[in-house]
């Protein structure tokens, strides 16, 4: 890492931090403030606008997240990332609990209402119980975060569908998430794993994110020595699959 490259990560780490105290407080308040809107009896305009705090707030938290979890995969050092063995199912399963709960965040719907329920998303696993894999256990969770989120936000239909997928092949495992959304057109596919390319023309702000989450993705595969392809079909929907050497 040359000495700017190493600036800028740490500026990235500063920033990110003194950025997550502030929301955290934004976030906790608007939430609490919220909880009592019945009581209070707030006008429905009070209402509305606490609901957009709370979401535009949790949607900026989730970015800064993102923008850290980048900086670390960015700045790893594959001769000292620490491998254990994971059992892949289970942690699919923590993947797909967490892609889910942060749909209902972005939405502005507060924890205390959602009740568990899956709100119209449905991720559907297919894996050996018994299938482990040696890779940093943290990083594949941002992985297959990542895909499991991408599937369900570009995925405009009320009943949304996801399939992932465990293979062992013999020399390589394979984890495939599949969807059946908008699809991604031919042109843009050589460009999603570039930082901060969006599937948008033209950055309009009406997809949130960084455009950073598939090029984090194709750096942990890299430090793992492994790979990721993409199929896709527009309006039928993409497949991606991650690729680990044994």
């Amino acid at each position: 890492m040359t000495e700017n490259e190493a600036l800028s990560a740490k500026a990235l780490t500063l920033i990110s931090h003194k950025l997550r105290t502030p929301l955290s407080i934004i976030n906790g308040y608007s939430e609490a403030v919220l909880s009592q809107a019945q009581k209070e009896k707030f006008s429905p305009f009070t209402t509305k606008a606490l609901h957009e705090i709370y979401k535009q707030g949790n949607r900026m938290s989730l970015l800064v997240e993102k923008l850290m979890s980048f900086n670390q995969v960015a700045n790893a050092d594959p001769a000292t990332l620490d491998k254990q063995p994971v059992n892949l199912k289970e942690l699919i399963k923590e993947c797909a609990e967490k892609a889910i709960a942060q749909e209902g965040t972005e939405k502005g719907v507060p924890p205390q209402q959602t009740g568990g329920v899956k709100r119209g998303t449905f991720i559907e696993i297919d894996c050996s119980s018994q299938l482990t894999l040696t890779v940093n256990g943290e990083m594949l969770k941002l992985c297959i975060l990542e895909l499991l989120s991408n599937a369900i936000k570009f995925n405009n239909k009320l009943e949304k569908t996801i399939k992932v997928q465990g293979t062992n092949h013999g020399d390589s495992i394979s984890i495939a998430v599949r969807d059946y959304g908008v699809g991604i057109r031919p042109q843009d596919v050589s460009k999603i794993f570039e930082p901060f390319y969006q599937v948008d023309d033209y950055f309009t702000g009406q997809v949130s994110g960084w455009g950073l989450g598939l090029p984090m993705v194709q750096r942990v595969l890299d430090l793992h020595r492994g790979s990721i392809s993409v199929v896709s079909n527009r309006g039928l929907g993409s497949i991606f699959t991650l690729s680990f050497p044994l």
